[in-house]
């Protein structure tokens, strides 16, 4: 962590808000907080976000991104100077804005038509820790102290508290919050712009249709199916094409993906109305089947050819998990259980071969399922092996403690940054190991993956936007209420990171059961 180097700058920044946006903002000379809110003008509905600067330290140019990392983006602040222009950014600055320390760099240079060249020669930096407060403009209120613009969630859940459930209500709502007249969930916002990206990506919004499906039968709730059906039946006008040969699949601009097939499938098997999909269902079914592989289980694209094995790692396990359920609801057109059998052996292979950890949580739902329907042991042990190495990946200790229980290697990168969608992935894994070790005996295992659960659990929720304290900046705060953060220092909110974790939640509320094979869908 970075060391000051004297006594504290006597500076504070403040931004007078109301329904998230500025009145007021800017620097002033600390004081005590007592009478802040009077002194900036601060009115009854007003939130007056408050950094106190404690102290700043030199930092030269050619340690800029050593210092300046993603990961202290709203815990240090940064000042830039260029002769007498000085502009000083507070940590809740940069993440109301959600703007990296390189880009709030680049504006300034911009602003004052300064090459990088010149500022490199005669600029300075001085990096700065800052106590962070939110503060209500009734005198009578107490402020909050924030972490990183945020409240921090404990460790462990206290007496009573029950985070799966939490996190699943949260989500729930914003998901049906969010639903268009037409069936459409936003797949990525701009919170502190207020708009939707434009960007798409098929496969993360069925994941979306399948939470809600899920959700419905675990609460029997008619309304929140009757949304999982719009949402499907949405998704499936947009998305699915006859491709030929008694075929469909999922169709968007870069091509057709098997896992977009396998997870559009998987939602209609699950659907309250898979009857009114029947068609699509047997299609996409056919169309999975037809990439099944000899030598590495799947291949990964309907086309175009040429992207033929990529993202191997995902979408092999969401067409075995598919194959696996199909063979559990008795489907027709379903693929047999040693056709299951035998593509999890090629992928098995392939996978210790090279191994990645995205390959982990969709293969061990779909051996838990398989586990469940024959009772091979050679399906368990695979998911006890996987996970094992999985676990090594979940950060704790050594970190600000509003990262710990996300999954990152910082010494493997090629695996992927640290997101909400891929901790709530691998908690959707872990819940199914869990469960695999409390039937199997596995105590330590069962120990150690409730362990990663809980954790996770408390990633997942410090990730979400709960209240005041997460969205004072946000204007829109419907667009984002129990939806889930990228990261802490990164407030776009993306359709599978609810879904992921909406998925681990109830997992996590109701496991996986190791008995009967169950009957159709009806």
């Amino acid at each position: 962590m970075l060391q000051t180097d004297g006594p504290p700058a006597g500076t504070t920044w403040f931004c007078v808000r109301r329904n998230g946006r500025p009145k007021r903002k800017g620097w002033m000379a600390g004081g005590s907080l007592a009478d802040l809110t009077v002194r900036v003008g601060a009115l009854p509905g007003d939130l007056v976000e408050v950094c106190v600067a404690n102290g700043l330290r030199p930092v030269p140019l050619n340690r800029f991104s050593r210092v300046f990392r993603e990961e202290v983006r709203g815990l240090v602040g940064m000042e830039v100077a260029f002769g007498d222009r000085v502009a000083r950014f507070s940590p809740t600055q940069l993440l109301a804005a959600n703007r990296r320390f390189e880009r709030a760099l680049e504006k300034f240079l911009d602003s004052h038509s300064i090459s990088y060249d010149s500022f490199a020669a005669h600029g300075s930096l001085r990096a700065f820790f800052a106590q962070q407060f939110l503060l209500p403009g009734a005198e009578e209120l107490e402020p909050t102290e924030m972490f990183r613009g945020s409240t921090l969630i404990a460790p462990e859940p206290t007496a009573g508290e029950n985070r799966a459930v939490e996190l699943a209500n949260g989500i729930s709502r914003w998901m049906i919050r969010n639903l268009s007249a037409e069936g459409g969930l936003p797949y990525k916002y701009w919170p502190s712009r207020g708009v939707e990206s434009p960007a798409d990506n098929a496969i993360r919004r069925f994941l979306a249709s399948l939470s809600l499906a899920r959700l419905g039968k675990l609460r029997g709730s008619a309304a929140i199916s009757k949304a999982a059906v719009r949402n499907l039946r949405f998704n499936l006008a947009r998305y699915f094409r006859n491709i030929g040969g008694g075929r469909g699949a999922i169709v968007e601009t870069t091509g057709a993906k098997l896992g977009a097939a396998a997870v559009a499938a998987l939602a209609i098997l699950e659907s309250s109305a898979w009857t009114e999909f029947h068609s699509e269902l047997t299609m996409l079914t056919t169309g999975i089947n037809s990439l099944a592989d000899e030598d590495v289980g799947f291949r990964t694209f309907f086309f175009p050819q040429e992207r033929d094995g990529e993202n191997w790692n995902f979408y092999s396990g969401e067409a075995l998990l598919f194959w696996a359920e199909a063979a559990r609801h008795g489907l027709e057109c379903a693929p047999s259980l040693e056709r299951c059998a035998a593509a999890f052996e090629r992928c098995r292979v392939k996978h210790l071969q090279s191994r990645n950890p995205a390959f982990v949580p969709w293969h061990t739902q779909a051996c838990a399922s398989l586990f469940a329907q024959t009772g091979q042991r050679a399906f368990a042990d695979f998911v006890f092996e996987t996970n094992d190495w999985l676990l090594t990946m979940q950060q704790w200790n050594g970190l600000p403690p509003d990262l710990r229980g996300r999954f990152y290697d910082p010494r493997r990168p090629e695996f992927g940054p640290p997101h909400a969608a891929s901790t709530g992935a691998y908690l959707e894994g872990l819940a199914d190991a869990l469960a695999l070790a409390r039937v199997t005996g596995k105590q330590d295992r069962a120990t150690a993956y409730e362990r990663a659960v809980n954790r996770g659990l408390r990633s997942l929720r410090q990730l979400q936007f709960r209240g005041p304290c997460d969205h004072f900046y946000i204007s829109r705060k419907n667009r984002v209420m129990g939806a889930l953060r990228t990261e802490v220092y990164d407030n776009s909110v993306r359709v599978d990171s609810a879904a992921h974790a909406l998925l681990a939640a109830i997992k996590i509320t109701r496991p996986v059961e190791f008995g009967e094979p169950c009957a159709a869908p009806a």
